[in-house]
């Protein structure tokens, strides 16, 4: 039945394109008549990780925390950097954060400060699996699939509007389960779930979760099976069962694929050039791929070097180019405008346009291998996870 509603809603759109529908713009049509996602299932598992040391790179707004390793974060298994805040998954399921109490990030573990240089505890959360960090919030992943959030009350809610505008006691969201990640994101959540279909809340202006208005939790319809997800604001992007790229929402930046480029679709369709892609990643409007062979692809907005070509100005490309200057990778990552890749041997590589501060500091617009005490296992913004030698 739902292969059978995405076919006829192609149709019409395609349609819709080719009659020059009433008040549509070459972009619009373009987007309607872009070929759909295919079918596939997909059956995601969580990233494996192993307990390691969290290293800051620099740039914490509002902190004095030093460049190097966290001290109490020397055994964590995942990390999110939310700007003002950072947050770290213990093995045994606590939480901790560091930094400012920006909206409550802090989950009321300071009194009578805004900050703290030592990982606090966060109360109430003790089988947690991983945390990301979505817009003014922090978000855990528990081991039952379920979810648990604080900071920015709208996110954490699940897209209450008439939320407080803090939440700083830990709390779950409303109606998500069977979630195995969550990706980072500004505007709104979406959530990876164990059957590889996705749930999202938040802003939905530009049907990022579905033509139904609305911000409060739901499952994105019609949308193959998922591997992996980003969220690089305006739309959304998924690696596929089959090994393909498929996107929806806001085209303004290209990452549709589609040119012209512009429109916007709840609809997910194929990004063209991409195969055998087995992880996405997203910073601010722009997006990356990693494929079976260890190869990066970039597309969107190129602003501050994400392409990591050198160039740095603020441009938009809908045709994914492939990330020259690295070897083959084992990860990737993306924030604001900052993309990270980790090679076969655990070196971890950035490029774009990070604020990270000596002796961390480097040029951002080609990719730069990275200083570490040891080798990386993933990057969130500022905080980098170290993992076992290779």
């Amino acid at each position: 039945m739902a292969h059978l509603r995405r076919a006829v809603r192609s149709a019409v759109a395609l349609s819709l394109a080719l009659t020059g529908a009433a008040g549509c713009s070459a972009a619009d049509r373009a987007v309607m008549s872009a070929p759909p996602c295919p079918d596939s299932s997909a059956s995601p598992t969580p990233a494996p990780r192993v307990p390691g040391q969290a290293v800051f790179l620099g740039g914490l707004a509002g902190s004095t925390l030093p460049p190097g390793p966290i001290p109490g974060w020397e055994q964590v298994v995942s990390v999110a950097d939310a700007g003002p805040a950072l947050a770290a998954v213990h093995p045994d399921g606590t939480v901790s954060v560091v930094g400012e109490d920006h909206r409550g990030l802090l989950a009321g573990t300071v009194a009578g400060d805004s900050r703290t240089q030592r990982p606090r505890t966060v109360p109430g959360v003790q089988d947690a699996t991983s945390v990301a960090a979505v817009g003014g919030a922090f978000l855990a992943t528990r081991s039952d699939g379920s979810v648990v959030a604080w900071g920015d009350a709208f996110i954490a809610s699940g897209g209450r509007r008439d939320a407080e505008r803090n939440q700083a006691t830990p709390g779950p969201v409303p109606d998500v389960e069977n979630v195995i990640e969550v990706a980072a994101g500004q505007l709104n959540a979406l959530a990876l779930r164990s059957d590889g279909t996705l749930q999202g809340w938040g802003i939905n202006l530009t049907q990022v979760i579905g033509e139904q208005d609305g911000t409060r939790v739901r499952t994105i319809r019609d949308v193959p099976g998922a591997v992996s997800v980003a969220n690089p604001g305006g739309a959304a992007v998924i690696a596929t069962g089959t090994g393909e790229v498929c996107a929806w929402g806001n085209n303004v930046h290209g990452l549709l694929g589609v040119e012209p480029r512009g429109g916007q679709s709840p609809r997910a369709v194929r990004v063209d050039g991409l195969t055998d892609i087995v992880q996405v990643a997203a910073g601010s409007d722009y997006a990356l791929a990693r494929d079976t062979d260890g190869r990066v692809w970039a597309w969107g907005r190129t602003v501050s070097g994400v392409l990591g070509d050198g160039a740095a100005e603020d441009a938009s490309i809908a045709e994914p180019r492939q990330v020259l200057g690295v070897p083959p990778m084992d990860w990737i990552g993306a924030g604001g405008t900052s993309s990270f890749g980790i090679d076969r041997n655990g070196g971890l590589w950035a490029w774009g346009g990070g604020h990270r501060e000596a002796p961390y500091a480097a040029e951002d617009r080609r990719p730069y291998r990275v200083p570490l005490p040891g080798p990386a296992q993933a990057v969130s913004g500022a905080v980098a996870l170290l993992g076992p030698d290779r």
